[in-house]
């Protein structure tokens, strides 16, 4: 599946409430307690609400994205989106995730050239949009 459809796909998820998190995953993802993502030197650890765990290392992520949606605040309105290498569906976070809050120095220590201002931006849109923050360099 190329880049394109894996945004468009993703994006079109969001808009209609039904972003996925991990292949064949087929529900809303709505943050609960015992939501969380959890950072090492290596990778993430995610542990979503229905109890599933999956490991993502760093460099199998290809692109970082943030998707929004007009849907604020009655559903989630902003993702965290992680493409891999190795999987067809990307992993979605929902904003407010536990752990959270570690998410921008991740980035700013493992993915060289994370476009801030990208993220300044999608952080005050309340539209449906994509918002890419960094894709890994060709070659």
């Amino acid at each position: 599946m190329s880049l394109f459809k894996k945004i468009s796909n993703g994006w079109q998820r969001a808009v209609n409430g039904k972003a996925v998190s991990g292949s064949g995953l087929q529900e809303i993802v709505q943050k609960s307690a015992q939501e969380s993502v959890q950072f090492s030197d290596s990778g993430m650890h995610i542990i979503q609400g229905n109890g599933r765990e999956q490991d993502i290392a760093y460099r199998d992520v290809e692109q970082i994205d943030i998707i929004t949606t007009d849907q604020g605040p009655w559903q989630e309105d902003v993702w965290w989106c992680f493409y891999l290498s190795n999987e067809e569906t990307p992993v979605y976070l929902p904003q407010g995730i536990k752990g959270e809050e570690q998410i921008l120095l991740m980035l700013e220590k493992h993915f060289a050239g994370i476009d801030f201002q990208t993220f300044i931006m999608a952080m005050g849109s309340a539209d449906n949009a994509v918002f890419n923050l960094w894709r890994r360099a060709e070659g």
